[in-house]
């Protein structure tokens, strides 16, 4: 997914000396903030450049759009329609559900609560992630998607059509991920810490997009349109009785590679660049505790 990137581990700095510009960097590289802002950015733009083609054909099929006619070099092009809102969004909001997610943690175990229910307390903070990026991401993913099918973007007015089906859809994909992420963490302890990365970013990716795959459909339909009903359960019921449940999966092939591919390679930069920020040295810090 566009999905979720975070776990960085709390650090414990040290004051930088003041005439010191590397210990200034090292302090500064050791805030867990700092190490997810870098590490998001790098997810984003992987996520993106490996995800858009695929994410371009998985569109078109749930919108049932036809290209037309062209040479093989534009038709290639075609499939990085869009892009450019796709990558600053990426890139803009791989952090956000970070932030929802350690904040909801935090709020938790300040107040005992779900501690016997660890997977309970993921998926509320994957869910409270999600509706903090859907509410950011809606006007760059009506943009994506309208580009994708070849329709106008029409008046700024339209850039939240889809509000309420785009978050529905970040907080479920958001949720069942974490879900996923937490329950897969003893078995993936036993992988290299890439290859565990991989493992689990593309793993439990797809397996939040085979959950939530029905409500992308209808969100892609919503925004790919210019009228009709905003409300997601008119959308499924309208692609049912044309298409039937099959309707609700058009695109679902692509969909899962993209998620495969662009989590799994997005969690895997990620993990490089935390792990390079945590190798940086630290006057007074011992990196055993970062």
């Amino acid at each position: 997914m566009w999905l979720v990137t975070m776990h960085a581990a709390t650090a414990i700095t040290a004051p930088p000396a003041p005439d010191s510009p590397t210990s200034a960097l090292s302090a500064l590289a050791s805030s867990p903030y700092v190490r997810g802002a870098l590490g998001g950015a790098a997810y984003g733009l992987v996520a993106a450049a490996i995800s858009h083609p695929f994410d371009t054909v998985k569109t078109r099929l749930q919108t049932q759009t036809v290209v037309g006619s062209a040479s093989v070099l534009s038709r290639l092009a075609g499939l990085y329609k869009g892009i450019g809102p796709a990558t600053a969004a990426s890139i803009l909001f791989r952090t956000v559900p970070f932030i929802g997610y350690e904040a909801t943690h935090s709020a938790l175990r300040s107040r005992q609560l779900l501690e016997r229910q660890p997977l309970l307390a993921a998926f509320l903070g994957g869910v409270v992630g999600g509706v903090m990026r859907g509410c950011l991401e809606t006007p760059a993913e009506l943009l994506k998607t309208r580009l994708q099918v070849g329709a106008g973007v029409g008046p700024a007015a339209v850039l939240l059509r889809g509000l309420y089906s785009t978050c529905l859809r970040n907080a479920a994909a958001v949720g069942v991920f974490w879900v996923a992420f937490e329950a897969s963490a003893a078995w993936r302890a036993h992988l290299p810490p890439v290859a565990a990365s991989f493992v689990g970013g593309g793993g439990c990716s797809v397996l939040a997009w085979m959950t939530i795959f029905p409500l992308d459909t209808a969100k892609s339909r919503i925004q790919a349109s210019s009228g009709g009903s905003t409300n997601v359960v008119t959308q499924l019921a309208h692609i049912y009785r044309e298409h039937g449940i099959r309707g609700w999966y058009a695109g679902l092939g692509a969909g899962l590679l993209r998620a495969f591919l662009a989590n799994g390679g997005g969690m895997a930069i990620y993990s490089i660049v935390v792990a390079r920020l945590a190798a940086l040295p630290r006057d007074g810090v011992d990196k055993r505790e970062l």
